[in-house]
């Protein structure tokens, strides 16, 4: 699947699966009202896993010559993990005094280092931003405030269907949300080429690029 095709692939898949999910609930009962609010919701659902997945094989691909490894967070709170992922769960949990959470990390980078590891950067994957915009924001100054996390480099990776961030009119102030995006994190990675670009915010293909300076570092 082409990178710039993936929401517009998936978003095409819409009508079907609605439709589809409205005689499922019908059949069991509800209004058609109530099924077509459940079906919808059940889409959001749908096309969220989608994207993920399929930028994860994309990013996969890209950074496949490169000398990195690729989790997420929903591997990680497995029971019983392998020792080098267990590194990673605890080399990226917040601590929330007694607690220990995992940021939202739908994407996790990380490398090998002297029997040890590196994350190098997750990355959040969004489709639209009219939910839980500001979500990816908060998890990089969460991280920001232990050293043990505060070098873990955080990405938004977006096709931005809804064009919420992605434009800057001409003459005009960019939007609240484009704005403090790029400010906190550390990119912002686009599924498509008609966007805004600047010195953070690129095409996803940049990735791969970008990820190998982070190598640079060393462990």
């Amino acid at each position: 699947m082409e990178i710039d095709d993936i929401s517009k692939k998936l978003e095409d898949e819409k009508e079907k699966y609605i439709k589809n999910k409205i005689d499922e609930y019908i059949k069991k009962g509800e209004t058609r009202q109530s099924a077509a609010n459940k079906a919808s919701q059940s889409w959001r659902t749908y096309i969220g896993s989608k994207i993920q997945g399929s930028i994860r094989e994309v990013i996969e691909n890209l950074l496949k010559d490169l000398d990195v490894k690729i989790t997420s967070d929903k591997e990680l709170i497995a029971d019983k993990l392998p020792l080098e992922l267990e590194k990673v769960k605890r080399k990226l949990a917040v601590n929330y005094g007694e607690y220990l959470f995992l940021p939202d990390a739908d994407i996790v980078i990380y490398r090998d280092c002297n029997d040890d590891v590196k994350i190098l950067a997750i990355i959040s994957v969004k489709n639209s931003f009219r939910e839980r915009g500001f979500e990816t924001t908060y998890w990089k100054l969460k991280l920001k405030e232990s050293p043990i996390t505060s070098q873990i480099n955080v990405f938004l990776a977006t096709p931005d269907k809804d064009n919420e961030i992605s434009q800057i009119a001409p003459n005009k102030r960019p939007k609240k949300m484009r704005v403090i995006l790029e400010y906190e994190l550390d990119g912002l990675y686009f599924l498509r080429d008609d966007f805004e670009k600047t010195v953070k915010a690129k095409h996803l293909e940049d990735l791969a690029k970008d990820i190998a300076e982070l190598l640079k570092e060393g462990c």
